[in-house]
């Protein structure tokens, strides 16, 4: 028994995949395709704070942030200044270290866990 003939009926498992041809090299498609609703795609997923994103998606190694936009990352996630400190940011996998600088400022660098 062939592939073909196996899921030829079955419309649940044939519905998965749909780029496989016939073996016959007609053409035709023996996957169900135009379905009503489109979920095979992967879903990419928006982090909170766009310098958390660009980490994961590996567009920036690490990220250096200084006074309130740092600040205002770390609210979104929940997380407190705390110099000296190094915390996650959620479960996003993406942690800060915390620092002050020379003028007293709030600083951090955000990497990868």
């Amino acid at each position: 028994m062939t592939f073909k003939e196996y899921y030829q009926g079955d419309k649940t498992m044939s519905s998965t995949v749909t780029s496989l041809t016939d073996p016959g090299g007609n053409g035709k498609s023996i996957m169900r395709t135009g379905r009503k609703h489109e979920n095979l795609k992967r879903q990419e997923y928006n982090h909170k704070c766009p310098h958390v994103d660009s980490i994961i998606n590996g567009s920036a190694r690490q990220v250096q942030l200084t006074g309130q936009p740092l600040l205002n990352a770390l609210a979104e996630y929940g997380v407190k200044f705390n110099a000296g400190c190094s915390k996650g940011l959620g479960n996003s996998g993406v942690e800060v270290k915390m620092f002050e600088d020379g003028e007293h400022k709030a600083c951090g660098i955000l990497t990868k866990k």
